[in-house]
């Protein structure tokens, strides 16, 4: 490899890395709880935003959010004993 693409492949992990970073940082703001969940047969992202989500958010943006965040396919499903990381919205005032 040359000295320019070490240098790319560097330069774009760093800003991989930092991008990850800040929406994490965004997503723990001290107004945002935290929370695991561990996945039980039957269970469905739908199901587990509807237990989490903010009571004024969509819940289609809930499930969104715990995809992205946990970097689920939206077609794949879930395995038990599986842990989420997810915002719960129920702590919100």
């Amino acid at each position: 490899m040359t000295k320019k693409t070490i240098l790319g492949l560097t330069f774009a992990a760093a800003l991989a890395i930092g991008v990850g970073y800040a929406g994490f940082q965004a997503m723990a703001s001290p107004d945002v709880k935290l929370t695991y969940y561990t996945v039980e047969k039957g269970d469905t992202v739908w199901d587990i935003a509807k237990k989490y989500r903010p009571k004024s958010e969509d819940i289609r943006q809930t499930v969104y959010d715990i995809c992205q965040t946990n970097k689920l396919n939206k077609n794949a499903g879930l395995t038990p004993g599986q842990r989420l990381l997810i915002k719960d919205g129920r702590a919100t005032k």
